[in-house]
Order: structure tokens, then C-alpha cells, then sequence
């Protein structure tokens, strides 16, 4: 974990939580880190700051001193270590006919420890025989990709189970297991994870995480109109503000997923068709 770190700026890290979520590194200003404390989570400060060159050397560290083998992750806002954490970058965006190609003069990384909690899907796996397809929804950090992660898993000691990996945080490098019946496609898009994986690995179920767009709500519904069951996740502190996202209902009209979940502080609770069913005929 953190590898990619200065060894001394790691250690102190580490030294903070036994379990640490999140780390934020910003120029000239002190490292925050969010964990584990006790039973609550919170946000303590190293007394040292970062210098511009220290965000340099962690990007170089990062890509293995060759920016240019992560040239498409980093024109997208992110990088993933070796290790399956995902390092957001804030910088200079440099643009070609409105599209941006890179990023440089870093300013800020976020970098998401991903975490596995084995067992965590288990009060909604449990409650049904058979696959089903369900939407988690919750907002950052309430666990969601930890959630899906694991609910897969739980299927994929049994059925065929295809883990289209975005950003390497599902299966983080293969830091994870998946299960015995399990198969990953990383870096993918949606479009071709789904697309494909529908045609070549005839999968009983697909693991995806986070909805964004129009593009990736079409390619969930090639699968599940396919017969492939879907496992994903998508942003939203609650479901009416998720509806007022206009590709979204779509989702809820065609009762495209069998259930919805919404997780808040890591914990999920199933809603009743009634529940979201107000909140669409609003």
C-alpha cells in the first residue's frame, strides 16, 4: 500500500489509522488523511506540507518514470498504482480541439485506497435464490465499489461472473480475489466490456461500477436485455436527486434492475418498488 510514496511521508500516513480510506496531497498544504477511528471516520493532518516537486516525484513514481505509459488514464483525471489504488490528479488540463490529451503542473492528488470487506453483501445476497440484477445506489464514499466487489464475488462461486474493470479498483491488479468462477476485463470502457463480454464470455452475470452517462446506462441495457444479470453502482445521495439525472429514468420506468440498494455510512437497505415509484410518477 502507498508504494509509490516517499518511505518516510508513507510511514507516517500509515501511522495514523489501521485503516485508511483516503489520502489527499495538496501543493503547500498539508497531507490529509481520512480512516478508520474507532468506530468513526475522520480526517487527521501530517504537520508537513507538499511541494510541487514532491507531487512530481509521485506522479513519475506512479507511471514507473514514463508518464507516457499512462498517457490515457491521466488525460481522464486518474492513474492506478500497481497496487489498485486510484490517484486522482488535479493539474493543468492541456487541451487539442476542445478534448483534453494530458495533464501537467500537477497540483493535487486524491488517492483512494480500495478496501475489501469480505461479507459486506451478504444481508442482500442471502435473501434471494439465483442471480438477480441490482443498482447500488449511494454517494462517494459510502462503499459501494467495496460492495459490488464482494457481491460478485458471492455469485462467482457459482456462476460465471465478468468483472468489467474501469480503473483497476475491483480487482486491483489481482490484489483481490474475485471468486473461482470469475473473469476481469481492466481499463476497459463500458461500451466494450459490455458489447464484448456479452458476445465472447457469456457471462451469467456483469460487474460494473459507476453509471455516468448515457453511453454507459445503453451498454448496461444491451447486456440485461440480453439475459445477462448486472451488478453496478452510480452516484446519488438519495433517489430522488438521483431521477432528476435525465438517462436515469429510463432505469426505473422499464424496471430494467430486479432491485435497487441504496447504502449510506457502508450499510445497504433494499427499496421497496413503492418507495422509488413516488418519486418517478413526481
Amino acid at each position: 500500500m502507498l508504494d509509490f510514496l516517499d518511505y518516510n511521508l508513507k510511514n507516517k500516513i500509515i501511522s495514523l489509522f489501521a485503516k485508511i480510506f483516503e489520502v489527499r496531497l495538496r501543493q503547500d498544504k498539508p497531507v490529509a488523511v481520512k480512516g478508520f477511528d474507532g468506530e468513526k471516520v475522520s480526517v487527521k493532518y501530517l504537520s508537513s506540507s507538499t511541494t510541487k516537486n514532491d507531487l512530481e516525484k509521485i506522479i513519475y513514481s506512479l507511471c514507473n518514470y514514463s508518464v507516457y505509459s499512462v498517457e490515457e488514464s491521466l488525460k481522464n483525471g486518474f492513474i492506478t498504482s500497481n497496487d489498485g489504488e486510484r490517484v486522482g490528479v488535479c493539474g493543468s488540463c492541456v487541451l487539442s480541439l476542445d478534448n483534453v490529451v494530458t495533464i501537467k503542473d500537477f497540483s493535487s492528488l486524491c488517492i483512494r485506497i480500495p478496501n475489501d470487506v469480505k461479507g459486506c453483501s451478504n444481508s442482500y445476497f442471502n435473501l434471494f435464490s439465483g442471480i438477480r440484477s441490482c443498482l447500488v445506489v449511494a454517494k462517494p464514499f459510502e462503499g459501494k465499489t467495496t460492495f459490488i466487489r464482494d457481491l460478485g464475488r458471492n455469485y462467482a462461486n457459482e456462476y460465471n461472473v465478468l468483472f468489467i474493470d474501469e480503473r483497476d479498483e475491483l480487482s486491483a491488479s489481482g490484489k483481490f480475489n474475485l471468486g473461482k468462477n470469475a473473469d476481469v476485463i481492466r481499463y476497459s470502457t463500458k461500451k466494450f466490456g459490455f458489447y464484448n463480454g456479452v458476445r465472447s464470455y457469456n457471462p451469467d452475470v456483469i460487474v460494473c461500477d459507476e453509471i455516468m452517462s448515457s453511453d454507459d446506462l445503453q451498454a448496461v441495457q444491451f447486456a440485461l436485455l440480453s439475459g445477462v444479470k448486472v451488478i453496478a453502482s452510480i452516484h446519488s445521495n438519495n433517489i430522488k436527486n438521483l431521477l432528476k439525472k435525465q438517462f436515469i429514468s429510463a432505469i426505473f420506468k422499464n424496471k430494467l434492475f430486479d432491485d435497487i440498494i441504496v447504502l449510506d455510512a457502508f450499510k445497504p437497505t433494499l427499496l421497496k418498488e413503492s418507495q422509488w415509484l413516488k418519486y418517478l410518477s413526481a
